[in-house]
This record gives C-alpha cells, sequence and structure tokens, in this order.
C-alpha cells in the first residue's frame, strides 16, 4: 500500500493493487457523514476494435461501451439499481470517448455496497430480449444526441481535427 499527502489539500490518498489487478484508491475523510465509491475502466466510446484474449481482432459496433454500461445493471432476476436502494444508495454510471465508470454514494452500508458495485460489473448477465430491448433504448439516446446543436458542433470539431 502507497500513501501520499497532499499538503495544499490536507488529504491523503491509499493506492493499492489487489491480487486480481484492479487498482484502488481511497482518500479517507473521517468527518464526512457520506461515502463515493467509483470503478473506472479503461473502455469507452472510441473502443470498438480489440483482440478479446488476445486472439483474432474482433471490430464492435459504436455504441457498444454505452451499451454495456446500460446491461451491466441488469441482472437475470434483480437490477443492481435495486439493490443500491435497499440500502439507501444512489447508484449511476457514465461512458467517456475512453472509460466507463460505475458509482455510488451512500450514508450506510458501504462493504454492502461496494460489493454490489464489484458484483454487477464483473458478472454480466444477457439475454435476447434484454438485448434487443436495450439495442432501441440506446438507438433513441444516439438520436437524441443527433437533434442536439452543442453535441453536433463538438462531433463536428472532433472530426475536423482528425
Amino acid at each position: 500500500m502507497k500513501t501520499q499527502y497532499f499538503s495544499d489539500v490536507d488529504e491523503t490518498l491509499v493506492t493499492t493493487t489487489l491480487p486480481n489487478g484492479l487498482r484502488l484508491q481511497v482518500v479517507p475523510r473521517p468527518a464526512y457523514h457520506k461515502s463515493y465509491a467509483i470503478m473506472t475502466t479503461d473502455y469507452g466510446a472510441i473502443d470498438t476494435r480489440f483482440a478479446p484474449d488476445g486472439k483474432k481482432m474482433v471490430t464492435y459496433p459504436a455504441g457498444i461501451a454505452h451499451f454495456l454500461e446500460h446491461k451491466l445493471f441488469e441482472k437475470e432476476d434483480h437490477d443492481a439499481f435495486d439493490l443500491f436502494g435497499e440500502t439507501g444508495a444512489s447508484a449511476n454510471a457514465f461512458t467517456s470517448a475512453t472509460k466507463t465508470s460505475f458509482l455510488f454514494s451512500a450514508t450506510t452500508q458501504l462493504t454492502k455496497n461496494l460489493q454490489i458495485l464489484l458484483d454487477f460489473v464483473q458478472e454480466p448477465f444477457f439475454s435476447e430480449s434484454s438485448v434487443a430491448k436495450e439495442q432501441g433504448i440506446i438507438g433513441s439516446e444516439i438520436q437524441m444526441y443527433q437533434d442536439d446543436p452543442g453535441w453536433r458542433v463538438y462531433a463536428g470539431l472532433l472530426e475536423n481535427l482528425a
């Protein structure tokens, strides 16, 4: 475990890497009543082509990271949002160009909420019907972005920079 103290902001950062390779960073704040946790993976909107398990290169459709962001909350017999709700936690997720993050905030049951977070992101569940439903939802979200002038300007700027 590595500990760093940042005197400018009076904060301590504790970092360790778990046996499975997951890097864990904690900023202890004993005077705070609410805890926040975020799990981020280096997999985002630009990641559409890769070799799973080092095998043949595969190309996935645009939006696959966002699709997975939504799908990971769903389990065969429950939804992870419901489990967070039972503990009083608030959960969410987001996908950027290069990362996907899953997060929650809670005032109690931190260990239980961390377990919920780790379980749903590490053990996905997919069924044909839920995949089809989610494809429609993602399609609607993509159309909303296409109708947003600010997003169109931003996307156009990025295209012209390439």
